[in-house]
């Protein structure tokens, strides 16, 4: 380890950092894509009538 080129290290280092950049980027991609989707208005009141009807049965 100690024989090991400075300039090399340095090459290593500026890979994993971008790599972990892109890691990141990736995962705030993933993180957007499982978040709830905003329900439409009439979906919501479609399953309050159901559920209405359901307790009425």
């Amino acid at each position: 380890m100690a024989d090991d080129d400075p300039s090399e290290m340095a090459a290593k280092l500026a890979q994993l950092e971008k790599d972990l950049r892109d890691l990141r980027l990736r995962l705030a991609a993933l993180e957007r894509q499982l978040d709830p989707r905003a329900e439409h208005p009439s979906d919501r009141s479609a399953v309050r009538e159901k559920v209405a009807y359901d307790w009425q049965a």
